[in-house]
């Protein structure tokens, strides 16, 4: 539904990533995430606008999905389409943090 977009932290553990915008060609809100840490969790949140930052997930349980090392799942979140974009954040616990994000559901 989407290219693929590589969500990253340059630096170290836990700080949040810059903003990456995520577009679709058709209308979803489900979103493929997957994360490339081995060893260490991330932290993503998917915002329909692009002023935001990442929360960790006590404070905001239903904006910021957990990753566990090499993991992955679908989530839903605000709608994206090929007239309108979203954006995300993440936060590793881990140095150089990397969570793909794909719309749709991955199939």
């Amino acid at each position: 539904m989407g290219n693929t977009v590589a969500v990253l932290v340059n630096g170290a553990a836990n700080v949040q990533s810059n903003v990456f915008t995520i577009t679709a060609t058709s209308p979803v809100n489900q979103y493929s995430v997957v994360n490339a840490d081995p060893n260490n969790n991330a932290y993503i949140w998917i915002n329909p606008t692009n002023n935001f930052n990442v929360a960790l997930p006590e404070t905001v349980s239903n904006l910021v999905h957990v990753l566990p090392a090499y993991g992955y799942r679908v989530v839903t979140g605000p709608q994206c389409g090929p007239n309108n974009a979203v954006y995300a954040r993440v936060i590793g616990e881990g140095a150089n943090a990397c969570v793909y994000v794909q719309p749709g559901e991955g199939l």
